[in-house]
């Protein structure tokens, strides 16, 4: 059986997990070129710690997948990233995009819900997944409302020391 050192993971143990957009670049970029983590401006809210405390959440968690929602916002986020670094870049996240399960609903179906227009189209098409797959973000209002639904979601944040689990 899997385990966590995080007591915010344990009741999602094995679980399908999806990262939020920030998650999913600190990922990328810690396993791509790890000194992005003090340097990309894109990752200013994260510590070379904290790829490590991802990396332990993940291995405890099941499948990672995520959306094209969230895939198009880790792609906008890196363009951020030097021309001179983009080319092996590309590569890299292009080989993790094969590796990652894509779960798939059209913008139209998200849209009508009503989480739409508080959170937008990435955010909402979280919450959608959440019954059934536990969504680990750093965005508070998006964990928030995963909460108080009743679903599966974790901050990030409170998984690194001093945080509530930490």
């Amino acid at each position: 059986m899997k385990q966590s050192n995080h007591p915010a993971l344990d009741a999602f143990l094995g679980w399908p997990v999806v990262l939020d957009s920030n998650l999913l670049l600190l990922y990328w970029c810690a396993s791509f070129d790890p000194s992005l983590i003090r340097t990309f401006k894109r990752l200013n809210a994260f510590t070379p710690a904290d790829a490590f405390i991802l990396g332990d959440a993940l291995s405890a968690l099941g499948e990672l997948r995520t959306t094209p929602h969230v895939l198009t916002e880790v792609s906008n986020l890196s363009n951020a990233l030097p021309s001179w670094r983009k080319p092996a870049w590309g590569l890299h996240v292009s080989g993790g995009i094969a590796l990652i399960p894509e779960l798939y609903e059209r913008a139209s179906v998200i849209a009508a819900d009503a989480s739409f227009s508080e959170f937008g189209l990435t955010d909402a098409a979280l919450l959608r997944l959440a019954s059934d797959h536990l969504i680990l973000t750093i965005d508070w209002r998006l964990e928030s409302m995963l909460r108080s639904c009743g679903l599966a979601g974790v901050n990030f944040k409170h998984l690194r020391p001093g945080g509530i689990f930490g």
